[in-house]
């Protein structure tokens, strides 16, 4: 079917109207979620096949990194919402050659993250533990389709609107733990996600929308993008530059010297289970306070905590307690096609005063 150029002008109507979270999908879907998430009831099987299909066209449609996919260079500007309810800017810049060899650069005052891939290894510069982390999600927000290697359960496939097909999957540990993916009902392209993201101790909806298509090669590709946090608006970017790339040019691909070496894994790995957490003490003097720290660190195959690195500063005391107490942590090692693998994860430690 020849596609249109995508403007979607009703679409970027609704981009910066409220936007459904995962819940008021769902609740669309509800009847037929109900039927199909019974074992016994064909319309399980339908929904399944339903739903990849959906998402097979999708990634046909605007996977500019699928395999075979010409090497290509992205660059896009985006904006957030701070901690302290001002609007940053930041721009993201990716050199992409092939799905073992690429380069991801995102730079927010002044700070920046770098993530390299080359064949087996990959490298990780975090950009400091003032490094926004509203500003971490650039990266898969442009990678828009899930990795191939993930597994979704779906529950339902239905029409949110004349224009709009949505898949939603089943539910997960708690019942509006799901995902969901909506379609353009005439060309297929991918215009929206939801997925459930852990915040304060809650689950809530990080959707994200995408919209003014045009062609680059063989693929269509968004031109804007918005997210929200439940219903409120809290990123939005604009592509600047896509273009076709050089595979001769090696002077990206070299890793910074504050690096972190990472392992690549061709599947999407089994993430590490904590098995010995013990809680920090609050500092010496810091009696009546409260913070908390964010760490990262790589969980290595004897599942013991390497390359700890403070992520959001809690307060110099509080940091180093912190870091002092997760190395004596101990977690099952990640997985990556049966064998342990060292995987690098995000833990936050909170510190309040005794009652």
């Amino acid at each position: 079917m020849r596609l249109r150029v995508l403007v979607f002008l009703a679409f970027l109507v609704a981009v910066f109207e409220k936007p459904s979270s995962a819940r008021e999908i769902q609740r669309s879907a509800e009847p037929s979620q109900r039927a199909s998430e019974s074992n016994q009831n064909p319309r399980a099987d339908e929904a399944q096949k339903s739903a990849e299909a959906l998402l097979d066209r999708a990634r046909r449609l605007s996977d500019i990194r699928s395999l075979n996919a010409p090497p290509f260079r992205l660059k896009l500007t985006f904006s957030f919402t701070g901690k302290h309810l001002d609007t940053v800017q930041g721009i993201y810049d990716e050199v992409w050659i092939s799905n073992s060899r690429w380069r991801r650069e995102t730079t927010v005052s002044g700070l920046k993250r770098i993530e390299i891939s080359v064949s087996t290894k990959r490298w990780l510069a975090l950009g400091g533990y003032d490094f926004p982390e509203q500003a971490t999600r650039v990266p898969a927000l442009v990678e828009m389709l899930p990795a191939m290697a993930w597994r979704f359960q779906f529950g339902s496939v239905f029409d949110k609107s004349p224009s709009t097909r949505c898949a939603v999957t089943k539910s997960g540990p708690a019942r509006h733990q799901r995902y969901a993916f909506c379609f353009d009902q005439d060309n297929g392209v991918l215009v929206g996600t939801v997925a459930p993201l852990a915040i304060g101790g809650r689950d809530a909806d990080y959707s994200c929308r995408y919209g003014q298509f045009e062609r680059f090669g063989a693929y269509w590709f968004p031109r804007r993008m918005a997210c929200y946090l439940d219903t409120h608006q809290v990123m939005e970017a604009r592509v600047v530059e896509l273009s076709l790339g050089s595979s001769s040019d090696a002077a990206p691909f070299a890793p910074p010297s504050e690096a972190v070496e990472i392992e690549n894994c061709s599947v999407e790995p089994g993430p590490p289970q904590p098995i010995y957490t013990p809680a920090a003490n609050l500092p010496a003097g810091a009696r009546g306070r409260r913070s908390s720290v964010g760490l990262w660190m790589i969980i290595d195959i004897q599942g013991a905590p390497q390359h700890i690195k403070v992520a959001k500063s809690g307060g110099e005391p509080f940091d180093e307690v912190a870091s002092r107490t997760v190395r004596t942590w101990h977690f099952i090692p990640g997985s990556c096609e049966g064998r342990p693998f060292a995987m690098p994860i995000s833990f936050e430690v909170r510190f309040q005063r005794p009652d």
